[in-house]
């Protein structure tokens, strides 16, 4: 017995029998523990998210500082200076930044100062070197500057109890920055996911093998692994397993102890050698679905254990768009991400898009740009086995349920397929 009966790959499934792509997602995500915080160095959070809230037990900056490099001086002896009329002083010394006891500033003398310096006692003002001539041991000012001009004042950029970075935002090259100057050396992030990456069947052989009669090379497991990689997560092969029911409990067992997610790929159809199901049930839990979907239908969720376990079908074309569809947002949502979902254009036919009646259909575009937007445009002949026409693809053109065709010039939506 299948889980998949009653109707050969050349019928049309009963709408009855379907299940939509929304619940299916909507069943993985029921599976998935909530995400899993650690902590980390500052360093080694980069891309991760945040799982606390993060405010400033510092003032930054903590003494006023320079803007510009010029000269420090009391703004009321140079309150009546001009281009033709400069005012003169007398320069009584030179700060530099790192500077720790800076010359005292008084009136009609200034101090010499570079960017970041601390400004002295008894100035409050700093004329760029730009607006001055001479140098030396006098100086003529040439523009007129109020109090505070130039000068950072502490606690400008950050005060004590500012937020900096909120829970639940994935950290940049910026916020580490700021982070640092708020004197933050390690944080509570999300962990990366571990993705454990099952490609099962007898006619698979290595990429580096040479196939033999009835054998074909493994396409599944490295391109897999490259989606998980690419979506942030960390992608642990377990090779090619064989349609042999001890071969696929070995390979759930022995993978347990270092998965936070399974991804099959194979074994989830209706024939006498497709195992996954019943080893998945075996091992915990699992739901077979006729997913609404072309390519892809045939789907599988579940538990071995307490870890999640993702079902792919083994034609790489559906793999890759059920991963796009089902894995991706899982992953997303192991790292705590709220951006689950690719970025989205809405983008006209170029030729028609076709899906089979009651089925979302997920078409393989390449996307070109006129006066009038975006340009969808199928990548060519649109089998699930055909795997360059994924290589060529830009986005995946999406047909809703409740259309078979969507003609020349129609709008669509179309998933991209980068970030």
């Amino acid at each position: 017995m299948t889980r998949f009966v009653g109707h050969g790959r050349a019928e049309v499934t009963p709408e009855a029998e379907l299940t939509s792509v929304d619940d299916h997602l909507a069943g993985i995500r029921a599976l998935l523990p909530p995400p899993d915080p650690i902590e980390l160095r500052l360093a080694d959070a980069l891309g991760l998210v945040l799982a606390e809230d993060i405010v400033s037990e510092v003032e930054v900056p903590s003494f006023a500082n320079s803007a510009m490099d010029g000269y420090a001086v009391v703004a009321a002896d140079v309150v009546e200076a001009t281009v033709e009329e400069p005012v003169t002083l007398t320069v009584v010394g030179e700060v530099m930044a790192g500077a720790s006891q800076p010359p005292k500033v008084t009136s009609g003398r200034c101090v010499s100062i570079m960017t970041g310096a601390p400004i002295p006692p008894g100035a409050d003002a700093v004329v760029p070197v730009e607006t001055t001539s001479g140098g030396g041991d006098h100086v003529s000012v040439h523009r007129a500057v109020a109090p505070g001009t130039h000068v950072r004042a502490p606690g400008e950029d950050l005060a004590p109890g500012q937020p900096l970075v909120a829970a639940g935002r994935r950290l940049g090259p910026a916020d580490v920055g700021l982070l640092a100057v708020a004197g933050v050396t390690r944080v509570t992030c999300i962990t990366t996911p571990r993705v454990v990456i099952i490609s099962t069947g007898d006619e698979l052989v290595p990429a580096g093998d040479r196939p033999g009669p009835g054998q074909i090379r493994d396409a599944n497991g490295p391109m897999l692994g490259a989606m998980v990689r690419a979506a942030g997560a960390l992608p642990f092969s377990a090779g090619i397993v064989r349609d042999e029911r001890r071969a696929l409990l070995y390979a759930f067992d022995t993978n347990l102890g270092h998965a936070d997610l399974f991804v099959c790929t194979g074994g989830a159809s209706a024939g006498a050698r497709d195992l996954i199901p019943d080893v998945i049930d075996a091992l915990g839990e699992v739901t077979t679905a006729k997913v609404a979907m072309k390519p892809g239908m045939p789907q599988i969720r579940g538990r071995v254990a307490d870890t999640p376990v993702i079902g792919l079908p083994g034609n790489p074309v559906s793999a890759f768009v059920s991963f796009e569809v089902f894995v991706r947002p899982a992953i997303r949502h192991l790292q705590g991400r709220r951006d689950v979902q690719r970025p989205t254009v809405l983008a006209r036919a170029a030729e028609p898009l076709t899906a089979p009646p009651a089925k979302r259909g997920y078409v393989r575009v390449q996307l070109s740009h006129d006066d009038d937007g975006w340009l969808a445009e199928p990548t060519g002949h649109q089998g699930s086995h055909v795997i360059s026409s994924i290589a060529r693809a830009d986005g995946l053109a999406v047909v809703p349920e409740d259309r078979t065709e969507l003609g020349v010039g129609e709008q669509v939506q179309v998933q991209l397929l980068a970030d």
